[in-house]
């Protein structure tokens, strides 16, 4: 069976493409004979242009992942298959309508970008630049334009301390040095790589409106990024910790946590002390019926996977919980643009009385 990837909601056809960075100030924190390289996929407002050729879902790497995890799960790779997504490989840029804020995303741990493509694709409907970021030896696996496919040697079960010593100053690092990348890019200069394809972004980047999100230490990576680097307008933290000197620093711009229903994750102790630091605006819901793994592309492929008989439903159920699979992507799509709109003066009103107002049931303060 084929699983099928959600339309995005927006007006605005989308486009993508890859861009190869190289940060040749910096050694890999992993590999230290090379200096520190990612691929970053970057979705954007697009022409309405035919033929161009439907971008896949994923990246290799997350086709690969998912194809491990399935099947760990018993179920064998030609038993299904990932639809096409609903963007175009290097399709011509919207240039009259841009410039488009920027969106940065940062995937949890051991997740190539490409996880969260349900998510991408729909704020680039609404006229965004999404920029996602494969963290290299973390993700896992990342192709680069030479052939070569760099595996992650970080443990899942990595302590605490490696998340937050280790992990999190590499991220954002990382991301930190996308920001430069586009910001060259905007200014006519070539990214400090390979840009494969021939996409020309330098006139739809909105360097005054950046903003980030993230999924589990993605999540973690948004806020503490937020921390360092004021280029960051806004973030949302999708279902992960707070880790680093944020929790004691705060903010003073908004952050929206958006977390899971699950008992276990309700009261995250590291949560709580950022609220007193934090001088921005500061909104912590939760989804019903949620859990960790809802809050990216696993929330699509495996309710499809359950429905065709193919994966039992207490492994689904236990792995992205009770909701409906097209409500919860609704929610969080619509919770997405939503904040962003009014966070970058797309919309007017204060950010926390409009999402009030939404008043979207299974939505939830965060206790």
């Amino acid at each position: 069976m084929t699983v099928a990837l959600p339309e995005p909601t927006g007006d605005l056809p989308v486009g993508v493409t890859d861009v190869h960075l190289i940060d040749r100030g910096r050694p890999d924190p992993w590999n230290h004979d090379r200096p520190r390289e990612l691929m970053v996929q970057i979705w954007y407002p697009a022409m309405d242009s035919d033929p161009i050729s439907t971008a896949p879902w994923t990246t290799p790497g997350g086709l690969e992942l998912l194809t491990s995890d399935l099947t760990g799960q018993g179920i064998p790779s030609g038993d299904w298959a990932l639809g096409p997504s609903h963007s175009r490989e290097d399709a011509p840029v919207r240039a009259a309508d841009g410039p488009f804020p920027i969106l940065l995303f940062s995937p949890g741990m051991d997740d190539p970008a490409g996880l969260n493509t349900a998510q991408a694709e729909d704020l680039a409907s609404h006229g965004y630049i999404v920029a996602t970021i494969n963290h290299t030896y973390e993700a896992f696996a990342v192709q680069f334009p030479d052939g070569r496919t760099e595996r992650t040697v970080v443990p899942l079960d990595s302590p605490p301390e490696v998340l937050s010593d280790v992990l999190l100053p590499v991220r954002v690092a990382d991301t930190r040095f996308v920001v430069d990348q586009l910001a060259d890019i905007a200014s006519g200069h070539s990214a400090s790589g390979d840009h494969r394809g021939t996409v020309d972004l330098a006139g739809i980047l909105d360097l005054s409106k950046i903003g980030m999100f993230g999924h589990s230490l993605g999540g973690a990576t948004t806020a503490q990024t937020m921390h360092d680097d004021p280029r960051i307008r806004a973030g949302v933290n999708l279902d992960g910790p707070l880790l680093g000197s944020v929790v004691a620093d705060g903010l003073d711009r908004p952050l929206l946590m958006l977390g899971n229903d699950n008992p276990r994750w309700l009261n995250r102790e590291n949560w709580e002390p950022l609220w007193p630091n934090n001088i921005g605006v500061k909104l912590p819901l939760r989804l019903s019926g949620t859990e960790h793994m809802s809050f990216n592309d696993v929330q699509v492929v495996l309710p499809q996977l359950c429905a065709a008989g193919l994966l039992p439903a207490a492994t689904t159920e236990s792995t992205v919980g009770s909701v409906d699979p097209d409500r919860s992507i609704a929610l969080q799509r619509t919770y997405l643009s939503t904040y962003f709109d009014l966070a970058f003066g797309r919309t007017d009103g204060d950010i926390a009385e409009a999402l009030g107002r939404l008043a979207q049931p299974g939505v939830y303060p965060h206790p």
